[in-house]
């Protein structure tokens, strides 16, 4: 048996969950190399489990998001970016696309206010003036924000409505995830290849 913090016992059930959504608490004690009273000394029960995982995917997926620096350069190369990252957390993906998905909006949104709470708990410490002088409030969807800024710059069809393409290209990546799973393509050029033809079709259908 290992012995593991909360932390990485969450981080180890997310890759178990991924594997089998459906996973019993035995299941995911058997996964994760512990003993099944381990998890429920941490967590009390499954429900409460799945819902750190969520939240642990929901912050995985938002700092992937981050890391693709959506607030520089032009707006379609930005979302190109995103794509690679996002791609590069597959068990969030699973966990997000299936036909019963573990991370929901909720999720987001929770760790969204989390963040926007920290946010505003740092910006009073160093007397920043508030949270609304920091990144992360509460001012619209990110990747709506990116594609209206590739309207602006001239990267992105203007005559493609925001919203919708922000659902293109999530779906896309989705789509892109699935098939390289599906497939029996889930190894690193299996995946270089679903990204390839990710980042193609958002090309193809966002551009002028």
């Amino acid at each position: 048996m290992r012995r593991l913090g909360r932390d990485a016992l969450v981080g180890e059930a997310l890759t178990v969950l991924a594997g089998n959504p459906a996973a019993s608490m035995l299941d995911l004690s058997q996964g994760i190399g512990v003993g099944r009273t381990t998890l429920y000394r941490h967590f009390g029960d499954r429900e409460a489990l799945v819902a750190e995982v969520a939240r642990l995917g929901a912050r995985m997926f938002i700092d992937a998001f981050m890391r693709a620096r959506p607030d520089e350069g032009q707006g379609l190369a930005a979302v190109e970016r995103i794509c690679a990252e996002l791609f590069t957390v597959p068990d969030v993906l699973t966990l997000l696309f299936a036909d019963n998905p573990i991370i929901t909006d909720d999720h987001f949104a929770e760790v969204a206010q989390q963040g926007r709470t920290e946010a505003a708990a740092t910006a009073s410490a160093v007397g920043s003036g508030g949270a609304s002088d920091l990144k992360g409030t509460d001012d619209g969807d990110p990747l709506e924000r990116v594609i209206a800024r590739g309207q602006s710059d001239g990267s992105i069809a203007s005559d493609v409505p925001v919203e919708w393409a922000a659902a293109y290209v999530f779906l896309t990546v989705g789509a892109g995830h699935l098939f390289s799973v599906g497939s029996g393509k889930a190894d690193s050029s299996g995946r270089a290849r679903a990204l390839e033809l990710t980042i193609r079709a958002v090309e193809k259908t966002l551009s002028p």
